[in-house]
């Protein structure tokens, strides 16, 4: 008999079976990828994945009580190049995406002529298995499958087809394999696993808390306008799939409007699933709480954690995400490098998104040097994956295709007359700084804001935040990523219970408060930047229409925004305000049609090559070039409230898990790579299980009840920690 797994202290004859192993993921990752029609090709990648582990030295190694056996390393057997071997002979050159998918169920997907190839010369490792047992039916495939395209066809169209094919079956594989292994190793981990939900009873669910929000019933011009944009959204849901526009103002209800669309779509057409992509976690964690609140706490997954587990050991492979619930609520760098990632716990959330809606919200924030990369995994989850798209935001990127520029085809406008909605919507005036060449010192902001008993100030960095909070009222509240999600949500819940009242409400933020947070102030102040970030800020202003009208004022900060994409959009928005003056509309659909083509113009959409690294099927090297975000940020968990201290008690007790990885995002705070580096030469960091890193209880003084982490000057232990 020959064993997959093995259990500790336990009888061989409890031991996983490596027939039922090879079987069941067989059939599992069939079913997976059985939405894009590749079923008879992953359930030969399932049976074929482990045939190395029939060897005597794979058998030898588990038979003596090794629980990571089955992790490859140099000290353990390689137990899954015999499987990439046999699918290259059994199935030809048709076989390669069958053997890339085995070869990396472990190791992670790799570069084909460097790291794969070299390792399908190795026959001795085939040779191996056979003579363990594997012969018969673990080698002849009972049908021979065809690729849905030529793997002889070297246009670089096809060879990316090929390379986002080969990903998909990868992921089908590799979940295939984690919940057979969970499911033996750990049943009632498994057992508790969500299932998906019925998607007709969750809309009823959404359409029943709209009717009690009346929004049939107001007159205001705020709910007529939302009234026009959800029948649009309900009547497009009937449309087939395939890429859609939600071109509408903020306040405008989109949050609810495109979920309707969501739901009613898939429905409609036999989807699966929903997948919100939004940019900024203080987005994700409202709207997350939205959706929770109408369609119950299972039905939605909110996955934005910078705590994925890198390392792999049973544990961690077993506890990442895969995407399991109806509903999943994302950022843009989840989703975006997940569908160029390599290594198995983030590639497996991907068969997951074929047959979906995917919500693009706040489609504007798109990272623009790896937009041509973007755009064209985006067609292909339409063409051949069975996805549809929604592009949704008041600030619509020009992503359309048009001469010169490889977009989204046959993009549907889901607003009959977008024009229309934006003028009827328009809450704010927008006052441009008279010399856009002359900044605003932060005292002389101040001073202005101490003349205003309700306002947001929004500021390029969380520095400029805290230069700014320092010369202003103690009652001045900041927002910035230097506080964890549980610790901004919490503030926002106060601001916004303060907002109902009469009394001052001042708050001090960086962008992280635009896109998507709801608040209503009258009067809004935004560093001058790009025009969708100042269109955003305007949609904090006067946002239910209670004034006759609002204020923007744009000042020139004494900072600029951080390089990149953001410093360009502030150089955009100069070149256009020299040309328009204060004739230039942030409210305008027509103006933002002209920013964004002369941003993208001045941008490299793929600045790191990584579409020619696909074409080459490197898989490694697209996956370190697809980085959206600076990986110089670290994430680590902060002291806020009692529920940072019992998460971290339950990871140190039991390990890293699915649901404790998940109970630490709230209270995970980040710091730049140098600022971590100080930390842990001053004993500041306490290190928990893993990627995992918190502030040590010597220097919980460090995070502020106001501004969160306070990394500047001196980083001294906080003194009743020393007291004995």
């Amino acid at each position: 008999m020959k064993y997959a797994h093995s259990l500790a202290g336990r009888p061989l004859e409890e031991w996983h079976r490596l027939e039922d192993h090879l079987r069941d993921t067989g059939a599992a990752a069939a079913r997976f990828a059985q939405a894009w029609g590749a079923e008879e090709w992953a359930r030969l990648a399932g049976l074929w994945h482990d045939l190395g582990k029939h060897s005597k030295a794979f058998q030898v190694r588990i038979g003596a009580g090794d629980p990571d056996a089955h992790v490859e390393s140099e000290r353990r057997p390689d137990h899954s190049t015999a499987g990439a071997i046999h699918a290259m002979e059994a199935l030809g050159r048709s076989g390669l995406p069958v053997a890339l998918a085995i070869a990396g169920h472990h190791a992670g997907l790799g570069d084909l002529h460097e790291e794969v190839t070299p390792r399908l010369r190795r026959h001795e490792l085939l040779e191996r298995a056979v003579e363990g047992g594997a012969t018969g039916e673990w080698l002849s495939p009972e049908v021979q499958p065809s690729l849905p395209f030529d793997v002889k066809d070297t246009r670089p169209e096809n060879l990316r087809a090929l390379e986002l094919w080969t990903r998909f079956l990868y992921s089908a594989l590799v979940d295939a394999d984690f919940l057979d292994t969970e499911r033996f190793l750990e049943p009632e981990r498994a057992e508790a696993r969500r299932r998906e939900g019925d998607l007709a009873r969750l809309l009823a669910l959404l359409e029943a808390r709209l009717e009690e929000l009346g929004l049939d019933r107001r007159e205001a011009p705020v709910n007529q306008a939302r009234r026009r944009i959800l029948a649009a959204c309900r009547e497009a849901a009937e449309q087939e799939p395939g890429v859609f526009s939600l071109t509408a103002p903020t306040g405008a209800g989109k949050t609810l409007a495109s979920m309707v669309f969501a739901l009613r779509h898939a429905v409609r057409h036999g989807l699966c699933r929903v997948i919100v992509v939004l940019p900024f976690t203080s987005i994700i964690e409202q709207s997350a709480q939205v959706y929770r609140e109408i369609l119950g706490e299972d039905a939605v997954v909110e996955h934005h954690s910078s705590l994925d587990p890198e390392r792999e050991t049973l544990r961690t492979r077993l506890c990442s995400e895969n995407w399991d619930a109806p509903v999943v609520v994302t950022t843009g760098v989840q989703f975006f490098e997940s569908l160029f990632a390599n290594r198995s716990s983030t590639c497996r959330k991907l068969h997951n998104v074929a047959r979906s809606v995917v919500i693009l919200d706040e489609a504007q924030t798109l990272p623009t040097q790896l937009l041509e990369p973007i755009l064209d995994v985006l067609r292909q989850l339409t063409l051949r994956f069975g996805s549809t798209l929604v592009v949704s935001t008041a600030t619509q990127p020009a992503l359309a295709e048009r001469e010169g520029f490889r977009g989204l085809a046959r993009v549907r406008e889901i607003i009959p007359d977008p024009e229309s909605e934006f003028r009827a919507l328009r809450r704010a005036r927008i006052e441009w700084p008279r010399d856009p060449s002359v900044a605003t010192a932060w005292p002389d902001l101040a001073a202005a804001l101490r003349e205003e008993q309700r306002f947001l100030a929004i500021v390029h960095r969380r520095a400029d935040a805290v230069d700014l909070v320092s010369l202003l009222p103690g009652d001045v509240v900041h927002l910035s990523a230097s506080m964890c999600a549980a610790h901004r949500l919490e503030v926002l819940r106060d601001v916004k219970h303060r907002l109902v009242g009469d009394g001052p409400v001042r708050v001090v933020a960086t962008q992280l408060v635009e896109a998507g947070v709801d608040v209503d102030f009258p009067v809004v102040y935004r560093a001058l930047a790009g025009l969708d970030a100042i269109a955003q800020a305007a949609g904090r202003c006067n946002r239910e229409g209670k004034l006759e009208e609002g204020r923007v004022v744009v000042f020139v900060a004494p900072t600029q925004p951080p390089p990149g994409i953001l410093r360009k959009g502030f150089e955009t928005t100069l070149g256009l305000l020299a040309e328009h003056g204060a004739r230039l509309d942030p409210l305008s659909p027509e103006h933002f049609e002209s920013y964004f083509r002369r941003l993208y113009f001045l941008s490299e959409t793929d600045r790191r090559g990584i579409q020619e690294a696909r074409e080459r099927l490197r898989f490694r090297e697209v996956a370190s070039k697809a980085i959206v975000i600076d990986q110089t940020m670290v994430p680590i968990v902060v002291p806020w409230g009692d529920g940072a201290t019992s998460s971290l008690d339950r990871l140190r007790k039991d390990g890293p898990n699915r649901l404790a990885m998940r109970a630490l995002q709230p209270f995970v705070a980040t710091v730049s790579k140098s600022s971590f580096r100080r930390l842990f030469e001053v004993g500041a960091l306490e290190h928990i299980r893993e990627v995992v890193w918190a502030l040590a209880q010597t220097h919980r003084n460090l995070y502020d009840a106001r501004l969160g982490l306070r990394l500047a000057g001196p980083l001294f232990p906080d003194p009743e920690s020393l007291s004995i």
